[in-house]
C-alpha cells in the first residue's frame, strides 16, 4: 500500500463488528443504509477526515475543533477536546500511539499517546491545511499541504516544519509519498505535483493532468496511482504520472472528494449528495475498471473515506453523518455522536 489511509487490521475484531453483518443480511437493494437509533440531540457539524488504527479504535476530525473519538468501531462516538475552535480537515497516525490532526489557521496538532492530549506544533503557516501524509511505522518524515500553495516538510516528527516551493498559489488538497522522495501533490486547476529528487520534495515538478478541473484526492494501489476531483474526474497512471489517462467512465458528474484501495482488489469513491462507488475485482489488473454506485442513505456530501481491511470501513460528511459497513460498501450503517 502506498499511502497510509489502510491501518493496521486486527485479526479479531469486536462483537460488534459480527453482529452488524447479520443485520445487513436483512435489507433488500444492491446497496442501502440502515438507520440505527439517533441520539435525542442531533449532531450536524461537517466532519472532514476519519482514520482508524484498529477496527476498534478511531478519529473523526471536523469544523469547529470537533475531534471524535471511538473504541469499539463506532458504536459510540465520543467527543474530546482539541483545544481549538478552528476546523480540523484531516488525520493522520504513523504508528497506533502518534498522530497528527491539521487544519484552519495553519493548526497542526499533534499526539503521542494514543489521542489522549493533543498538543499544538507551530507550522509558521495562517493558511488553511488540507492534507497531512506520514508514511506507516516512521513517525519523523512528514508532509502537510495547504490553500495558497503551501507545502510543509518535517524530518523530526513535527517538532519543526519547514516549507517548501513548487506550487505557485494554487490550494493543494492532498499528498501522497510512496518513500521519503517520490511523492505527489494534487489541488485546484488540475495541479499535479511530483517530486523525486531524492531532496525529500525540496524540488517540484508539475505533471500534465489533462484537465483544469480542481483535483481533492489522490491514492496509490499497486503500481497504479488514481485521483477524483470536481466534475466526476477520475485519473490513472500507472508510470509515476508521465501520462494521466481519464479513468473508466463513472456515474457520478460531481465532486468526488476521496478515493481509497484496500490491496489491489478493492477500491471506493466518495463525493458529494451522498455519492458512493464501489470496485472490486478478483484480479488485480481489472480492479478500478467498473464502479458500481451504491445508496447510503443520505444526500448528504461525503468528505473523506477509511478501511480497515477489504470489508470493514467508514465515511464521513457533512451533517454530522458517520456510515460504517462490513461487507466493503455494498450496505451501510450510520453511526452517531454520543
Amino acid at each position: 500500500m502506498l499511502t497510509s489511509r489502510s491501518g493496521w487490521v486486527q485479526s479479531a475484531q469486536r462483537i460488534g463488528l459480527l453482529i452488524a453483518p447479520l443485520i445487513l443480511m436483512g435489507c433488500a437493494g444492491t446497496g442501502e443504509s440502515i438507520q440505527a437509533a439517533a441520539p435525542a440531540t442531533a449532531f450536524m457539524e461537517q466532519l472532514n477526515g476519519v482514520y482508524f488504527i484498529t477496527a476498534s479504535e478511531g478519529w473523526i476530525v471536523g469544523n469547529n475543533g470537533t475531534l471524535l473519538h471511538t473504541r469499539d468501531g463506532g458504536a459510540t462516538w465520543f467527543s474530546e477536546s482539541s483545544g481549538t475552535t478552528q476546523g480540523l480537515r484531516a488525520v493522520e497516525f504513523a504508528s497506533s500511539s502518534t498522530g497528527w490532526a491539521v487544519g484552519d489557521g495553519g493548526i497542526i496538532l499533534q499526539t503521542s499517546n494514543s489521542g489522549m492530549n493533543w498538543v499544538r506544533q507551530t507550522s509558521g503557516s495562517s493558511n488553511p491545511l488540507n492534507s497531512v501524509f506520514f508514511q506507516k511505522g516512521n513517525t519523523s518524515v512528514g508532509w502537510v499541504v495547504g490553500d495558497n500553495g503551501t507545502i510543509l516538510h518535517t524530518d523530526n516528527g513535527g517538532f519543526s516544519w519547514m516549507t517548501q516551493v513548487g506550487a505557485g498559489s494554487n490550494h493543494l488538497r492532498d499528498v501522497l509519498f510512496r518513500d521519503p522522495n517520490n511523492g505527489w501533490i494534487v489541488g485546484d486547476e488540475g495541479l499535479i505535483l511530483h517530486t523525486a529528487t531524492g531532496t525529500s520534495g525540496a524540488l517540484w515538478a508539475s505533471q500534465l493532468s489533462g484537465t483544469t478541473r480542481s483535483l481533492n484526492a489522490i491514492y496509490g494501489s499497486g503500481n497504479a496511482l488514481w485521483v477524483v476531483g470536481d466534475g466526476g474526474v477520475l485519473l490513472q497512471t500507472t508510470n509515476d504520472g508521465l501520462t494521466w489517462l481519464r479513468g473508466p467512465q463513472t456515474s457520478a458528474t460531481g465532486t468526488l472528494t476521496d478515493i481509497l484501495f484496500w490491496g489491489s482488489t478493492a477500491g471506493w469513491v466518495s463525493g458529494e449528495a451522498g455519492t458512493l462507488l464501489q470496485s472490486t475485482s478478483s484480479t488485480a489488473s481489472n480492479v478500478g475498471l467498473i464502479w458500481i454506485p451504491r445508496s447510503p442513505g443520505t444526500d448528504a456530501t461525503l468528505r473523506a473515506l477509511f478501511f480497515i481491511n477489504d470489508k470493514t470501513g467508514w465515511a464521513v460528511g457533512d451533517n454530522g453523518t458517520i456510515l460504517y459497513t462490513v461487507d466493503g460498501g455494498i450496505f451501510w450503517v450510520k453511526q452517531f455522536k454520543r
